[in-house]
């Protein structure tokens, strides 16, 4: 019997060297039914022709314009639906995967048909012995999302596989049935908690969410906002306070029910005034500025 077959989805956005890299270790793979779908997102350096020149074996989409992380891999899913493969991966261009990862992911996706959607293990590349990302929590009375094991040494402490409440969409695999259930990322965010939303949809359907272990890859991590960082503003640019700040009010408002939404309501103005008084102590007026747009937007749109 023929395995599933798997859409790969990475987007590239002036990305050449990262999403080369990504390729490169793509041709690794044991498991063997899958195509690598790129996405170009409008990229102004020439780096989707070079792209199709150097890895004839992917498929190259290409949109007209910067349609963010939502925008650009939507391309990618509804080629995915259209063409009818078996599960969709969303891969971000800045990792590079073991052999064996999408194997591990397929094998766990079988033990249990009320698994919809699954996620490996992610180390950081510069150190590939720690943790980016061992899977994921939930606060339901703030509504607050964190990674697990963030920054702590692989010891084997995350080493077993289990439902979590959302998946990373660093590399986010799915059944396709269930995205035409519910339908792509949803444009609303562009960048930054899509992948929660997506989560919480999935789970809505009475599906469940995994975390596998034995399945690695590795992650360069804050290459989104590297390309919009101001280092007068600090590491992490005022684009991406803005678009934090707006996106999580918007799960709040889609999914804070009763208390737990007085609760989330509270925190998210707790957590915007602690910005401001961080970034008035440290000259970041831009940052400030585009955290209250962000809250203002957050609660109107």
């Amino acid at each position: 019997m023929r395995p599933p077959d798997v859409a790969i989805i990475i987007v590239n956005w002036n990305s050449y060297d990262m999403t080369s890299q990504c390729l490169v270790s793509l041709r690794s793979l044991d498991y063997a039914d899958f195509k690598t779908v790129v996405v170009d997102n409008g990229s102004t350096d020439g780096s989707a022709d070079q792209l199709e020149a150097d890895f004839p074996e992917i498929i190259l989409l290409r949109n007209g314009e910067n349609k963010g992380f939502t925008g650009g891999n939507n391309t990618g899913i509804i080629y995915g639906i259209e063409n009818d493969f078996n599960y969709l991966m969303l891969l971000n261009n800045d990792t590079v995967i073991t052999p064996s990862f999408l194997s591990h992911l397929m094998a766990r996706m079988d033990t249990d048909p009320a698994i919809g959607a699954i996620q490996p293990k992610i180390m950081f590349n510069y150190d590939r012995s720690v943790i980016w990302n061992a899977g994921t929590s939930l606060n339901k009375f703030l509504l607050t999302f964190k990674t697990i094991g963030e920054n702590e040494r692989d010891e084997g402490k995350y080493d077993q596989a289990g439902e979590i409440p959302w998946i990373t969409g660093c590399c986010f695999l799915v059944k396709t049935d269930i995205i035409r259930e519910i339908g792509p990322l949803d444009d609303k965010f562009f960048i930054y908690y899509e992948d929660v939303d997506w989560s919480l949809k999935i789970r809505n359907g009475s599906h469940k969410l995994w975390y596998e272990p034995k399945a690695v890859i590795y992650h360069e991590a804050g290459m989104s906002d590297a390309n919009r960082v101001d280092h007068n503003e600090g590491k992490m640019s005022p684009f991406s306070h803005y678009m934090n700040v707006r996106n999580h009010l918007f799960i709040v408002r889609r999914y804070a029910r009763g208390i737990n939404r007085l609760g989330a309501f509270f925190y998210q103005l707790a957590k915007l005034f602690g910005y401001t008084g961080y970034f008035l102590i440290r000259g970041r007026f831009k940052k400030m500025r585009f955290a209250w747009k962000g809250f203002a937007h957050g609660l109107s749109r």
